[in-house]
This record gives structure tokens, sequence and C-alpha cells, in this order.
């Protein structure tokens, strides 16, 4: 980590903010210490340079914490006000650019085409039609809240844009942010690891749930948790075992974090300097930890979506399979192939070793019991039970997940022009709305997008996916500038990825994770506009 890049204020600023939240914890400090946090950062966000509080933002996205303003409501995240904060000052200094200028007679034009803001205008329309779905709503208060927390969450967007057409330089500034928050959120995830390795998991429990939960998202969070969570896996006639979950109410939204993280450490692997070997073997280290946090997150989802991914993997090296074959390497090694070759390796490995890592996270998430109880304790018992029951549709979590999605299809065929209307998803399930904050979902992002506001939503929700999609496919095969090139390559697969394990949750609508997802998106958009491409449509 290069301290001069980041900067001794924004590194005070980070520590300053973890030390907090420690004290918080161990109640050394109360959680009003989370209001002058708060106002430390806004203070610094409006005196100084918008480069510096936009990597402060990205950088805290782990650490964010729910802001006790009275004892009935302590749950408002302080990132809401801060991204507000951060979009006015950008508003006042800069203005936004919003595609259209005027010209020299005052009349409005198109600055640019429609297809460079489609994502922007697409996002819109989606936005719209939320408000249109609170016309059905049995709860309108409820979907206004939501739609104010979709809109908030777009500011990181538009902040990130803004800044990098004005100087292109912020883009490596962005990258460097995103990696500490990847670092901070690994960290706290194995920190949880270590901690059931001296106290049991009923300790754990209690002292994650009250101590640290009600500090990150609020009391009323943590009363639920405190009976009803997902930290732990089951197996018959056994313990259970920790899943993984660090900064996040559940394990995941930890999973769905790792898998964009994984993009970050290919590409220092790929891009790694020559003669600076050591680097390469501290980002191999990293890479490791991330699929290790993966798996012991126990997501079948994620493990899932994983399959997914290699699925597709193996079919775009198909549809780019030479059609002519001069020779018995080329017919080994296609031509275009022949240029991805190195990508296409680390690729390879790093699915080798995430089925390798399975056995060996097993061992360490079965030691503690092992350690305490014997051998007997963890006997026949391994992680390979729980991928196992991913095609057990009598178990329980897969069967109930069957009959969400069947009465939700149900609910989508009665409504299927508006749905139930935005944030009233309980009203499928015939649940109070209060269940919305105990979880209750669809157990797929398409499944409640379309059940919440009709099937319009859903078909635009895939166009903008998309869209994605086809964007970042572009800068990886036209750009100029290797470093994001490639970037975009391993991001492309961590887009395939997420979007399966988008089949089977919704954790992209947790908070932490969507401003994570958004500032990828950030960069990947600002690196498309910042940067030249090449006139060839191959690489």
């Amino acid at each position: 980590m290069n301290l001069e890049k980041i900067g001794t204020k924004n590194l005070v600023i980070i520590l300053t903010e973890l030390a907090a939240i420690f004290l918080m914890v161990f109640n050394i400090l109360p959680r009003e210490t989370g209001l002058v946090i708060t106002g430390i950062l806004i203070f610094y966000f409006i005196f100084s340079p918008l480069a510096d509080s936009l990597w402060v933002f990205i950088a805290s996205i782990p650490l964010f914490i729910a802001l006790p303003i009275t004892e009935s409501f302590d749950t408002m995240a302080n990132w809401r006000i801060l991204l507000t904060v951060l979009f006015l000052v950008l508003f006042f200094r800069h203005g936004l650019s919003i595609g259209l200028v005027k010209n020299t007679l005052g009349q409005w034009k198109l600055k640019e085409k429609f297809k460079h803001y489609r994502l922007e205008y697409l996002t819109g329309i989606f936005l719209l039609i939320g408000c249109l779905s609170l016309l059905v709503a049995d709860d309108v208060w409820i979907g206004i809240k939501k739609l104010l927390f979709l809109i908030n969450i777009f500011f990181l967007y538009i902040i990130i844009r803004n800044l990098v057409a004005k100087n292109k330089e912020i883009i490596f500034k962005i990258f460097g942010a995103i990696k500490v928050a990847i670092g901070i959120t690994l960290g706290i995830g194995f920190l949880q690891l270590i901690m059931v390795f001296f106290i049991n998991l009923h300790q754990f429990w209690y002292l994650w749930d009250k101590n640290v939960i009600s500090v990150l998202y609020g009391q009323a969070l943590s009363n639920l948790l405190s009976y009803s969570n997902t930290w732990f896996s089951y197996y018959s006639y056994q313990l259970p075992t920790l899943r993984m979950f660090s900064v996040f109410p559940d394990s995941h939204s930890f999973a769905f974090f790792c898998v964009l993280a994984l993009p970050f450490f290919l590409t220092m692997i790929f891009r790694r300097p020559k003669a600076a070997k050591e680097k390469a073997a501290v980002y191999y280290f990293f890479l490791i930890i991330c699929l290790l946090a993966i798996i012991f997150s126990g997501s079948r989802g994620a493990w899932m979506g994983a399959l997914g991914a290699c699925l597709v993997f193996f079919f775009i090296i198909f549809l780019y399979w030479s059609p002519s074959v001069r020779s018995w390497t080329d017919f080994f090694i296609p031509k275009y192939i022949k240029r991805w070759w190195k990508e296409i390796q680390l690729i390879l490995g790093c699915l080798v070793i995430f089925f390798i890592l399975f056995p060996i996270a097993s061992a360490i998430l079965f030691l503690p019991q092992y350690i305490q109880l014997g051998q007997e304790a963890i006997s026949e018992v391994s992680l390979f039970e729980r991928a196992k029951s991913i095609f057990d549709f009598m178990e329980t979590s897969v069967k109930g997940r069957l009959e969400i999605w069947q009465r939700t299809v149900d609910s989508i065929i009665i409504h299927p022009l508006l749905g139930v209307g935005l944030g009233n998803y309980p009203l499928v399930l015939k649940e109070p709305m209060s269940s919305a904050k105990r979880g209750a979902s669809a157990h797929s992002l398409y499944l409640e997008i379309a059940a919440e506001m009709g099937v319009f939503a859903l078909i635009l929700l895939l166009i903008i996916f998309w869209q994605i999609f086809k964007d970042t496919w572009r800068v990886f095969t036209h750009y100029k500038e290797l470093f994001f090139r490639i970037w975009a390559g391993f991001f492309l697969l961590a887009l395939i990825w997420i979007l399966g394990y988008s089949l089977f949750d919704i954790v992209l609508f947790n908070d932490k994770v969507l401003l994570f997802f958004i500032a990828n998106l950030g960069l990947l958009y600002a690196a498309k506009s910042s940067f030249s491409f090449h006139k060839s449509s191959h690489l």
C-alpha cells in the first residue's frame, strides 16, 4: 500500500473510524460517538478536495454505521448523509454533467449521443417504473423509502463519472480506495474465524449481535438477529459451524462482496512487475484468502454462481474458436485464445484453486470442534455435505425457497403490470409488512423485482444488466489502457457470477454490497469515458 498515494489525512480518517467503531463495540465509547464521527466526515467532505473525499467514502464502505438519532430511530446509516453531502459538494463546486449543454443561441442540444448515457437513461426509466408501482402499493411509505434508498446510492455513480471526466487520474485513486475497502472487509471476516477458536458459537453469537451489529446496523436488527440469522451451517447429528459474514448482517452479502473483489486481485497478479515477485506472492495470498472467504461464507448460491461463470467462460472460449485451422497449434490454441492465453491460464488456475480449497476450508472450519470435542465430533462431515444439499429438494432451506418461488410466480401472474408495489413484497407471502425487516424476500432478485414492480421492470432490469455486460466487453476488447482492459475482463466473469448468484438471492439490495457494486460500475464507466479505444474490433 503506497501511503503517499493514499495521503496522510485520508489514512488518519480511516484509522479514526476504525478506532471509534472498536471503542463503541466494546462499550468504551457510547454509540452517540457515531454522530461525532459523521460530523467530522461531513466537515472533511466540505473542505477537502473532492478526490480525497471520494477516496475516504469508498474506503469507508465496510465501516459505515447506524446513527442513534433517537431511541426509537437508530437505524439510519450514516453513508446516506455523507453521500448526499458529497453529491451537493460536487454540484456546487463543479456542477453536473447530464449529457445536455446550451449552444450559442441558448437552446438545449444533446452533448453526446444516447448510447454514451444509455445506462443513466435506462436507470432513470427503471426508477420511474418504481414510482408508478407505488400507485398500487398498500404501504406507500415503505415503497418511497426504498425508492429514495436506490436514488441515494446512485449518487455515487454520478459523482465518480463527473469527477473522472474532469481528471482521469482520479480513476486510480478509486481503484486504491476499493482495495482498502476489500482489505478491511476480509480482515474483519477472518477475525471472526479466529474468534471461534477461542470462544464457542453461542458466545460468539451473543457478542457479535449485541456489540457489533447494534453499532453497524442499529438495535432493531440486533434484536432480530438475536434469534434468527444465517451465521451458522447446521448438519445432522453434528454441531454447527461458522459461516463467515464480516461486516454484513448475513453471509450471502459477504460472499457477493468477495466475488466482486476477485477481479482486483487477479488484475494485480496479471499486471505484476517482473522484478517484484514478492509482490506477486502477496497478491496470490490475498486471492486465496478471498476464495477461502467465499467458501467460508457457506453460501450455496455463490457456489452455484461459480459453476455458471465457469460454463459461460468456456462458452466464450468456444465462441472465439478460430474458423481456420492452419496448424495443430492453432487447433489446440486458437487464434484469439492465444491473445488471451495468460488470462485464461490465470482464470483456470483460480477455478482449480477454488475447488481444491474446499477440503482445506472444511478442515479449518471443523478444527475448533475437533480441539474441544475430539475426532468423533466431526466424523464424516465436510463442506461437501452442504454443497450436495443444493440438489436435495427435501432439505428445509431448498424446499422453502421452492415454495416461495411458486407463490411469487403466482403473484406475478396476478399483478403483471406494476406488481404489488415497490417494497411491498411481504404481501406476496401474505405476511405483515414488518416481516420485510425480518428478511422476507423472494430469494431471487429477478422474481422480487417482477413481483414488486411488474414484468416491464424485470425486462428493463435485464436490459440494464445486458448493457453493463456489453460495455464491460467493449472495454475488455477495445481499450488501449492495458491495466483497466485486464480488470474489465476479470470483472466480466465476476459480473456473470453475481448475476447467476442473483437467481437465488437478493443480496444486491444490501446497502454495503450495492455501494460496492456501484463503485465498481462507476470505475468501469469512468474508464470507458476517459480513455481512448482501439479502432479494431478485435484484441
